[in-house]
């Protein structure tokens, strides 16, 4: 899911449409379907949405039940809340540059976190299988 609005805020700028919902959070439609004006741009940031409360619901449930994996977890909330702050920064500041490079580069440091939690837990779960085995 994290891949895939990085990968959709990458197309938005490639197309240069960063600013095609000029106002943040919604898009000038609100909640409701978007023009074809703002399609992107809508779906960019409710899938946002989406993604953020997996990562914050990852870190609830790492937090009580993953012990090797609290720590990125922890730390991807921590990017994430960043990282929707910057996306409100980039689109109130027209697109500043150098908050453009740090939003993308903040998104891959986010992309690493939410892979090292990833990893350990499948880690974790790989050795409770084994132990429950032999």
């Amino acid at each position: 899911m994290l891949y895939s609005v990085m990968l959709l805020g990458v197309y938005i700028t490639s197309l240069h449409q960063g600013l095609s919902c000029p106002d943040w959070p919604l898009c000038p439609n609100g909640f409701d379907l978007p023009s074809e004006k703002h399609f992107f741009e809508h779906y960019h940031r409710v899938m946002v949405v989406i993604t953020a409360s997996l990562i914050y619901a990852t870190a609830a449930f790492a937090a009580r039940n993953a012990k090797p994996a609290r720590k990125t977890a922890i730390i991807a909330t921590i990017v994430v809340s960043v990282q929707i702050v910057l996306g409100m920064l980039v689109v109130n500041t027209r697109l500043e540059p150098l908050l453009v490079a740090t939003h993308l580069s903040t998104g891959i440091a986010l992309y690493a976190m939410t892979l090292m939690t990833f990893l350990s837990s499948y880690r974790m779960a790989r050795k409770r299988r084994e132990s429950t085995i032999l």
